[in-house]
């Protein structure tokens, strides 16, 4: 029967075998069915056999792990501690120096993640080596484990990928103007020409640059028609924009548009502005008066009928009456600067319609005793048209064209300088004084020939200190030019600028 060397430290019993195991003994005994004894020693001293048939031992050396005593059997180096059939003894042999892993041993040991490189204790690995970690990497990019140059992007200074321009064109943004493309799509104004980026203009016919719709809207553009995209009122030509479209202004849409003065108001089409609202003519006005571009509260000096004036400034519960149109004296210059040479008295005609001057004279009356020293006959020029003015001056004397023209008898000193003086523009043919103005004090109550007794104030009499002075140029004057409320403290001014034969101003 076979001998079994078994380290467990157990002993075990076969048939006519007795084996017996030491525990912690380093010398095994076997009892062999020839009566033999073999040891073993794992100390590497030399093993003695008892040959049954010698008295002589024999000596087996235990250094070398593949010869074992009598049997010529070879042991299995790999295996440390067991004895094949028929072998006395085996040597375990080392399986590694022991030694710690370096950056230099040209092994993938420790946390490398390639041969002596990568990991966190060795130097980062070149291109195409393992890693798992970008900082196992000289490029600083690991990918799919392996180390690699860093995957193209639009933000890292270069011209890669399937950009056109640096960082831009391709998959990136949109580039910038002159710089290069291949498509219309690479550029911000969607225009590449010439491999170039074209900067966006009003007439390229394509929607790029600020604009909201094809060349319109936006910043740089006209504004769109009715219909086209907008972002905001001002891209409109309506300046309404509604839903994203340019819609057709209306006056209740709350926007300035259509040509309104103001807000929905003013203008051609909407109605008249109110009071403090924008203007640009009277007509943006409820009032009628626009005055630094406001529409003003009704005035009776607005030179507008507005309010509740029956007339042009006139009537109402606040104005002055309103004017008698006829013929009116309308500028009277009694004083002139030095030798009264350029005096001159000026009538109007107020009506819609010619009047005849058929038995029409100006009589001129003294103060001082209320009694006429000059009468002027008028009649001469025959009609005067609705708006016409004539003048009676010195023949010297001119006058615009179109103006009639009476001359005086001399060359100077034809009317009195007053305390009280005045004169009276009367028809003896229907015995009626038609007009009257008394300066430099009143003077109620003169007899003219051929009329009667008559008063040549009107109204109020015109205060004392209205008079026309002779050392600057001056003229007493109705205003608002022609005006006639009978009320000569509200129908007459001093104007410092004297008007024959035009409209008189203050």
């Amino acid at each position: 029967m076979s001998t079994w060397t078994v380290r467990l430290g157990l002993t075990l019993l076969l048939p006519s075998t007795l084996v017996s195991l030491a525990c912690g003994n380093d010398t095994q005994t076997t009892s062999a069915t020839d009566g033999s004894t073999t040891e073993e020693s794992t100390t590497g001293a030399s093993q003695t056999t008892s040959d049954p048939t010698t008295s002589t031992p024999t000596t087996t050396t235990a250094s070398d792990p593949t010869t074992t005593a009598d049997t010529g059997t070879t042991a299995d180096p790999s295996t440390t501690g067991t004895t094949t059939e028929g072998v006395s003894s085996t040597t375990e042999a080392a399986s590694s120096t022991g030694a710690e892993p370096t950056c230099d041993d040209q092994l993938q040991n420790g946390d490398e993640t390639d041969i002596d490189c990568g990991g966190g204790d060795c130097p980062a690995c070149p291109d195409g080596s393992l890693c798992q970690a970008d900082s196992d990497c000289q490029s600083a990019s690991c990918v799919d484990n392996l180390c690699g140059p860093p995957p193209p992007t639009c933000s890292d200074q270069l011209l890669n990928g399937d950009e056109t321009d640096l960082d831009c064109g391709g998959g990136c943004s949109p580039c910038a103007d002159n710089l290069m493309c291949m498509i219309p799509e690479d550029c911000q104004s969607k225009n590449c020409g010439e491999g170039l980026c074209v900067p966006a203009a009003c007439d390229d016919t394509i929607l790029n640059g600020s604009e909201t719709d094809v060349d319109c809207g936006g910043f740089d553009c006209k504004p769109c028609e009715d219909g086209l995209a907008c972002n905001a009122d001002g891209d409109c030509a309506s300046n309404s924009c509604d839903a994203g479209a340019c819609v057709p202004p209306t006056c209740e849409d709350g926007k300035l548009n259509q040509e309104e003065s103001d807000v929905d108001c003013g203008g051609p089409n909407c109605p008249k502005c109110g009071e403090g609202q924008a203007c640009v003519i009277p007509a943006d006005c409820e009032s009628g008066s626009c005055g630094g571009g406001l529409c003003l509260a009704p005035s009776c000096m607005d030179m507008v009928q507005n309010g509740d004036e029956t007339g042009v400034d006139c009537g109402g519960a606040t104005c002055k009456p309103c004017s008698v149109p006829g013929l009116v004296i309308n500028e009277v210059d009694y004083d002139s600067v030095g030798t009264d040479t350029t005096e001159f008295i000026e009538l109007l005609n107020t009506t819609n319609a010619p009047i005849s001057l058929a038995g029409h004279r100006v009589v001129l009356v003294n103060g001082s005793n209320n009694t006429p020293y000059t009468t002027i006959d008028i009649s001469g020029p025959g009609m005067i048209n609705p708006g016409q003015y004539l003048v009676i001056a010195p023949a010297a004397f001119m006058v615009p064209n179109g103006v009639l023209k009476v001359n005086f008898a001399a060359a100077q000193d034809q009317i009195q300088n007053g305390a009280p003086d005045g004169l009276i523009l009367v028809n003896i043919q229907t015995m009626k004084a038609l007009d009257a103005l008394s300066y430099e004090g009143a003077m109620p109550a003169v007899n003219v020939p051929l009329v009667g007794m008559v008063s040549l104030v009107e109204g109020m009499a015109l205060p004392m200190n209205v008079s026309d002075p002779n050392d600057v140029p001056g003229s007493l004057v109705r205003f608002p030019n022609g005006y006639d409320g009978n009320n000569a403290a509200t129908d007459w001014l001093l104007s410092k600028t004297p008007t024959p034969g035009a409209a008189n101003v203050q």
